[in-house]
């Protein structure tokens, strides 16, 4: 059932039940009020009779009364209500006075109101007993009876019949439950148009919704627009769709540094791994002294060595590639990275001049420990592989200051430098200087731009004084330091 026919539904059944809580409450109060009227009614009939002449009469003495027959009493109690009339007489037989279609029912001891039915219809009565001033009743002389009949007491009970206002109550219940099915009806009418009404940023949403699921483009949004409950939701599904972009953006970044890497590896495995085997074939088929296989040897463990240094290297980058936005970063020391590096490239030898100036005024940082410690290891031990040169020895410069937002880490060498056309590149996989014998993957500088990136910081390379390279490495703080 959709949700605009169950609001009609509902509009629809709120209105029944009012319509008979109403009807019922209209009833009952019809009833009270009709019952009242009908009591007072029998209130005013008898108390004509007890008020009148006609019973002060009997009780005065006056020859007023006598018994007749059915037609006479019919024209002595000639009303619109029907009442009877009981005369109690001491010593004989009461003596009975009714007019015309007094109901045969069965009349109380005591005064007050009464239900009575007969074999017809339900009567609502009224009895009420009067008995003389005085007693014994010296006047009150029943004309035509015995002498000394006194008249003890007098009932008169009026009644009227149920009958008498059937017909009006039955037409008001009748428009009642006309009226309430016509309001049911309208109620529903009324409730399936302002449903329709009510759903329509609804709906707008649901399309919307459905165009991003049709297009397969989570970096649409949908509208915001519309009532506090709709702008609510929509809020929620563009939060929604922002999760889920970011998630299918990660997972595409992820399938692609795997795809990266395989391919990669294959690329960047398949030279030494060649010479390894041409090399194994070499010692296998060859009849060599020992003195010609130490070379070989050695060149099959700096080529095993190249292996482990370029699966390692891969592997930081396809991990770097995976760790995007802030969800692995923590609060770390930059200059106790920075001096860990160090000692773990440089420390203990002596054939190295090694200059460290670290400013106490840097901050802790927001980062990724292992990809800071990733970063700055590349850098000194691309140092060690490549700015070494022959008769000299190496000198290492290491300076950090603190800059407005940013911390800068300059690291400089006197060796041959990098030209200035090759700087852009050696920033990119793969990409090896080729001067002299310098061997390496062609992915440590790779390394630590990707950090700096995934940091929102920059490594720029220039010429040292010292007539080497100068590595600029510059870090956002204010940024990092945001939770």
């Amino acid at each position: 059932m959709s949700l605009r026919l169950r609001i009609a539904g509902l509009l629809a059944g709120i209105t029944a039940l009012m319509c008979v809580v109403s009807g019922f409450t209209i009833n009952e109060w019809t009833e009270r009020d009709r019952t009242e009227r009908v009591d007072e009614n029998l209130e005013q009939q008898i108390e004509r009779f007890l008020s009148g002449p006609r019973l002060a009469s009997v009780f005065g003495g006056e020859r007023i009364f006598r018994q007749r027959s059915g037609s006479d009493q019919g024209a002595w109690l000639s009303v619109e209500i029907p009442t009877k009339i009981i005369f109690s007489l001491s010593g004989s037989q009461d003596v009975v006075v009714e007019s015309e279609g007094f109901p045969n029912i069965l009349i109380p001891s005591t005064s007050g109101f009464f239900e009575a039915h007969d074999s017809i219809t339900t009567w609502r009565a009224k009895a009420t007993i009067r008995r003389p001033v005085s007693s014994p009743f010296s006047s009150g002389l029943l004309s035509g009876g015995p002498v000394g009949r006194l008249v003890e007491a007098v009932t008169v009970v009026a009644a009227i019949s149920d009958d008498r206002d059937m017909t009006a109550r039955s037409d008001l219940r009748k428009a009642l439950i006309r009226v309430g099915l016509f309001a049911t009806l309208l109620s529903a009418v009324i409730g399936w148009f302002l449903g329709g009404h009510a759903l329509r940023p609804l709906e707008r949403l649901r399309a919307e919704a459905d165009l991003v699921g049709v297009t397969d483009d989570l970096s649409k949004r949908v509208n915001t627009g519309g009532p506090t409950e709709i702008t609510a939701l929509a809020k929620d599904i563009n939060s929604m769709l922002a999760r889920l972009e970011s998630a299918s953006l990660d997972t595409g970044q992820a399938l692609t540094s795997s795809r990266e890497f395989g391919s990669n590896v294959a690329h960047e495995l398949r030279t030494p791994l060649t010479s390894m085997r041409l090399n194994l074939d070499l010692l296998r088929g060859a009849d060599l002294e020992p003195d010609e296989q130490t070379p070989i040897l050695e060149q099959m463990l700096s080529q095993h060595d190249r292996l482990l240094r370029t699966l390692a290297a891969l592997r930081l980058l396809s991990r770097g590639d995976l760790t995007q936005g802030a969800s692995n970063f923590e609060e770390v020391d930059l200059i106790d990275i920075v001096s860990q590096a160090i000692e773990r490239n440089f420390g203990g030898d002596k054939d190295i001049d090694l200059s460290v100036d670290l400013s106490n005024e840097i901050p802790l940082v927001m980062g990724w420990r292992e990809g800071l410690d990733v970063a700055f290891g590349n850098v000194f031990e691309n140092i060690r592989s490549h700015a070494v040169l022959p008769n000299q020895k190496l000198a290492v410069n290491v300076t950090a200051r603190l800059t407005e937002g940013h911390v800068q880490i300059f690291i400089e060498d006197n060796g041959p430098g990098i030209e200035p056309t090759q700087r852009a590149h050696v920033l990119e996989r793969f990409y090896q200087v080729t001067d002299g014998d310098r061997q390496g993957s062609g992915l440590g500088l790779s390394l630590v731009d990707q950090q700096m990136a995934i940091h929102d910081g920059m490594v720029v390379i220039g010429e040292s004084d010292l007539g080497g390279a100068l590595i600029t490495l510059t870090l956002p703080i204010e940024k990092n330091n945001q939770s």
